[in-house]
């Protein structure tokens, strides 16, 4: 059985239920994080020891669609920063730092665009960047390339590709093999160190699914197309963490942010994966969202 601080919710003023989940310290610094793709707010229990270490009160919502919350048809990355607004007002927090990551990304650009007043920092982990990125695929792992395609080009054979996913990451045995074969030396020594780090991926994932796949597909269309604001006109300050050797999400895509987000620094981990940058370096992360 979850613990209840894992399972909150709110009615937002549209009907909506929005899931979220609390960690750390609750008198804390607060620090909202939005996971990866396919994840869901179980996800923070990666960060549960750093964020009371560091004093920090992490919350973590679910994204429309996935675990607690409501499927919102036709949402934008600006409709969640609405949703993120509602959600601090509803906790009485007025200002607070984010960060997020891979499928997290667009939804930190897009909260710090719509509400720079509210941020003080904000950081995106490995995160994917917008699809008018040139060569956004090179050093792209093919799997991952090919679930990028489809979202644009067959929605119908993506929405298949994601339910073979979402079968995989439920079969913990086949998934922890699969992985350790496929992702790159740093995650696979992650894995090792910290076999809970698949257990709470695992978990986060079948529990993003429990309503099916509405939010998955949506997302990952929501991923190819323009994300309604441009990078250039974001002026919270943003930090940006790397691994070199990510194949999920190469680092190219961090220097295009790095590029064209104005008040923006790039780190590049040169040991670091998909994984096992986020995990190796969040006590470096938080100590920046809390400076």
């Amino acid at each position: 059985m979850k613990e209840p601080r894992y399972n909150q919710t709110l009615k937002l003023r549209d009907g909506r239920q929005l899931g979220f989940a609390s960690f750390g310290e609750p008198e804390g610094k607060p620090v909202f994080y939005f996971t990866g793709g396919n994840s869901s707010r179980l996800e923070g229990k990666w960060f549960e020891k750093a964020a009371q270490e560091k004093k920090i009160r992490l919350i973590v919502p679910d994204r429309p669609g996935f675990g607690l919350s409501d499927f919102q048809p036709a949402r934008s990355f600006l409709d969640w920063a609405k949703d993120i607004e509602e959600l601090a007002d509803a906790l009485k927090i007025e200002r607070f730092a984010i960060f997020g990551l891979s499928g997290g990304s667009p939804h930190v650009a897009a909260v710090s665009y719509l509400l720079p007043e509210r941020i003080t920092n904000a950081a995106i982990v490995s995160g994917v960047a917008p699809p008018e990125m040139p060569e956004k695929f090179k050093g792209m792992w093919p799997p991952v390339r090919m679930i990028f395609f489809s979202a644009r080009y067959a929605p119908g054979i993506n929405r298949f590709l994601l339910k073979q996913m979402s079968g995989f990451y439920a079969n913990k045995e086949k998934m922890l093999k699969q992985m350790k074969q496929a992702l790159p030396k740093p995650d696979q020594q992650l894995i090792d160190k910290r076999p809970e780090v698949i257990d709470i991926f695992s978990e986060a994932a079948n529990e993003a699914h429990r309503s099916g796949l509405d939010g998955d597909a949506w997302e990952w269309k929501m991923y190819v197309q323009p994300w309604g604001f441009a990078l250039e006109d974001i002026k919270v300050k943003i930090g940006l963490w790397y691994g070199e050797v990510d194949g999920n999400v190469p680092v190219g895509m961090g220097k295009y942010l790095a590029k064209h987000i104005p008040n923006s620094q790039l780190k590049i981990v040169p040991d670091g994966g998909h994984f096992s940058t986020i995990n190796n370096y969040i006590q470096e992360i938080f100590d920046f969202l809390s400076a």
